[in-house]
């Protein structure tokens, strides 16, 4: 007895696979037997209606049966084949199992529809179930096939577990991530389910100068307005603004005007220059603009700490320093002398300049030549409102220096003093 299939080939233990939806044949091919023996199919223990006839060119008989169309409950069904001609002798019989691949019912993707983190690593899972095989899953983000996932199968090999191991951005959003369950073995289209990425991302943050302001024109006096231009989702709750990385509050008397994503500067100067950002809050955290640096132009003024009254001898050469404080600091010198007499313009000659600072060599020669220097500088924002004033006394006469010292009219500090003695 020998069980084949339509294509003719043996099967001894299994047929299949076959796939859903297939119509079969079997035969049973049996030789021998006197009398003539009666054949018979059996389906899980319940006779079926089979064809049976004699074949004379093998001497041999063959019964065929057709099932189908298959379904799932056809997987494993137990076909037998018997034979038997007579009472005292044992039937013989020959049995196949239905094998059957199936594609995947369902595919769900865990979580979806959830918003994600932007920067964090996620591990996503996607299951499919009664695959026979089990399922391969194969994940897309915008069509585009991912790879570093990792299948795990159930016990029973019915489940397909897979898991994507992912980092986002918030370019990500609003893309169309997905993953696809398929049976390679079964010609069918694959389940797919998937959703558009919600991607929630900290604040980025923009310092934006006023439209109507030229950074490289600002100047001491100006009003000066800079806007926070934050992206972010969700949305922020809170935008703070800091000054050298100190945080601003309003304070009207000193001209800091500050609302949500707004920051009014009124009349700024000098020590209003500096580094300016803007941080957004959310419940992502916190993100911090790049820094501003606002850079506030002023004319010159007489630097501080500088020696005020220089006592030199007759005829013995001094050189005089005056150091302003300019922005920019691109600076014209311009030096006069006074006495009880008369004020006399110091020829150029005798001026040096080095940056923000210029020395005149001056040497008295007589009486009348002991007074006052006055140093004044112009900027392109304009000339120095107060002179820088320094006091030429004859060496020794450090009384006078005192007296000199309390005539200081533009800084409240004390002076300091210099004596050039002759060698």
């Amino acid at each position: 007895m020998v069980i084949r299939d339509q294509t003719g080939i043996e099967r001894t233990t299994v047929a299949g696979p076959y796939s859903e939806g297939d119509n079969i044949k079997l035969r049973c091919d049996v030789y021998g037997g006197r009398p003539t023996p009666t054949v018979t199919w059996y389906r899980d223990g319940v006779a079926m209606v089979a064809d049976t006839k004699y074949m004379p060119l093998g001497k041999h008989l063959r019964s065929e049966i057709a099932l189908g169309p298959l379904t799932r409950q056809d997987l494993h069904t137990k076909l037998v084949c018997r034979a038997s001609n007579h009472a005292r002798a044992n039937p013989v019989e020959q049995s196949v199992q239905i094998d059957m691949n199936f594609a995947p019912l369902n595919i769900r993707l865990i979580g979806a529809h959830q918003p994600l983190s932007a920067g964090r690593r996620y591990d996503l899972l996607c299951q499919s179930a009664g695959s026979r095989p089990a399922a391969s899953i194969t994940w897309f983000l915008d069509g585009v096939r991912l790879d570093k996932s990792k299948e795990t199968t159930s016990a029973d090999g019915n489940q397909t577990t897979s898991t994507l191991s992912i980092v986002l951005n918030r370019t990500d959003a609003g893309k169309y991530l997905s993953c696809k369950a398929y049976n390679s073995y079964v010609q069918s289209d694959a389940l797919e389910d998937g959703w558009q990425l919600d991607i929630q991302y900290v604040p980025d943050a923009t310092v934006r100068l006023g439209s109507s302001l030229d950074p490289d024109a600002i100047r001491e006096g100006t009003d000066v307005y800079f806007d926070c231009i934050v992206k972010a989702h969700p949305a922020v709750y809170k935008v703070e603004w800091k000054h050298n990385n100190k945080t601003l509050t309003r304070n009207i008397s000193q001209g800091v005007i500050v609302s949500k994503h707004s920051l009014v500067l009124q009349g700024v100067s000098r020590t209003t220059a500096g580094n300016y950002t803007c941080v957004g809050f959310n419940a992502e955290g916190e993100g911090s603009s790049p820094t501003f640096e606002l850079n506030v132009m002023y004319a010159p003024t007489c630097a501080p700490n500088q020696p005020r009254v220089y006592g030199v001898a007759k005829q013995e050469n001094a050189e005089i320093r005056c150091v302003v404080d300019a922005n920019p600091p691109d600076v014209e010198f311009k030096w006069t002398f006074n006495n009880s007499a008369e004020s006399i313009d110091v020829q150029a000659s005798h001026i040096s300049r080095l940056g923000t600072s210029s020395i005149v060599s001056y040497t008295p020669m007589t009486e009348l030549d002991y007074g006052t220097l006055l140093c004044s500088a112009t900027n392109k924002i304009g000339k120095q409102r107060q002179p820088c004033v320094f006091h030429i006394i004859a060496a020794g006469e450090l009384g006078k220096a005192q007296s000199f010292s309390e005539k200081q009219d533009d800084e409240l500090q004390p002076p300091v003093i210099e004596i050039m003695r002759p060698p």
